[in-house]
């Protein structure tokens, strides 16, 4: 009776003991699983934007998107910015408006360039969508330059800062007209003159840049400096594209009843430096001291053109407040004059 005893008790401290290392174990693994999870700051807030024509899908081999800017900007409220990778035209004027944006926000990314004859570079992830431009950001995938615009401004990250940004700019007469998001994004004129650079300004670029089939081999002639390229691609690019894009400018121009693209271009032009810069009066189109979406909008269809005939023509020999206004854009979004 006795040694059953000893037995049972010894059994007892046994399955104790067990129980008790069993319990370490599981609370080491925990605490050792906790300290290697990632805080919700390497979770960013994507907002992603879809409609009916331009469904948003995931892409099916997700990886992380190598930033190239050569500064990455932290902000204290995210320490870690999401990936995004934008496939695009070099000429395309929806894509360098995005790329504006992305670039004023401070956000790296990473440009890829799309054959627009074959279009390789989107399949077959990107489903029926073929356009330009599609943003990846942390692996969603984004149709069109107004979602792209949507979803980057809804990211906490970029929202402090621009709000940082903002609240750094310069005092007008003693008064500080701090940018918002609501304005920037929101207001009558943001949305007034993002419509007229996306509507009406980027039309018009087409003929003006691919008017002529010597205009429109000059326009396609950045495929030279495209590494991803093949010398093949790059001679069949040049042709065959301008040749199509000569074709489709002349739709635009018969579409929007043009009989001379560059008396067009000089109107639209005119109406932006009268009613949106009020003939030089004011800084920015936003009426503020920073710009808003309505100046990101249309400096980047302009800056979509730069180094051509158009882009001499509507900048550089036009001088005066668009002249003014577009070198004080380039130095908020690119850093410089260009």
């Amino acid at each position: 009776m006795l040694t059953r005893s000893l037995a049972v008790r010894a059994a007892s401290r046994d399955a104790s003991r067990s129980l008790s290392n069993r319990s370490a174990q599981l609370s080491s693994a925990a605490a050792l699983f906790e300290s290697r999870r990632p805080s919700s700051a390497y979770f960013p807030t994507v907002v992603v934007v879809a409609s009916r024509s331009s469904p948003t899908l995931v892409h099916p081999n997700i990886h992380r998107c190598l930033p190239t800017s050569p500064t990455r900007y932290f902000t204290a409220a995210s320490t870690i910015l999401p990936d995004v990778k934008l496939y695009q035209y070099h000429i395309c004027p929806f894509c360098n408006v995005t790329k504006s944006l992305l670039s004023y926000s401070k956000l790296d990314y990473e440009s890829v360039e799309v054959n627009p004859l074959t279009k390789s570079e989107l399949k077959p992830w990107s489903g029926e969508y073929k356009k330009v431009p599609i943003a990846m950001i942390d692996g969603n995938q984004i149709n069109g330059s107004e979602n792209i615009l949507e979803s980057i401004l809804n990211l906490s990250g970029v929202q402090t800062t621009l709000e940082k940004r903002w609240a750094e700019e310069d005092q007008n007469d003693g008064e500080l007209l701090r940018m918002t998001m609501q304005q920037f994004q929101r207001s009558e004129n943001a949305l007034l003159w993002t419509r007229f650079a996306i509507d009406d300004l980027a039309a018009l670029l087409y003929p003006n840049i691919c008017g002529s089939l010597s205009d429109s081999y000059d326009a396609f002639g950045y495929v030279r400096n495209v590494d991803s390229f093949s010398a093949l691609q790059k001679i069949s690019i040049q042709y065959l594209g301008a040749l199509a894009m000569h074709f489709a400018a002349r739709k635009v121009k018969s579409k929007r009843n043009i009989v001379d693209e560059k008396a067009a271009l000089k109107d639209a032009l005119d109406k932006y430096e009268s009613e949106g810069l009020q003939n030089g009066k004011i800084t920015y189109s936003s009426g503020l001291s920073s710009p808003d979406l309505g100046d990101i909008a249309v400096f980047g269809v302009l800056y979509s053109v730069r180094g051509l005939n158009a882009h001499r023509f509507a900048i550089q020999s036009r001088g005066g407040a668009v002249k003014e206004w577009y070198d004080r854009m380039s130095m908020q979004v690119l850093g410089r004059i260009s």
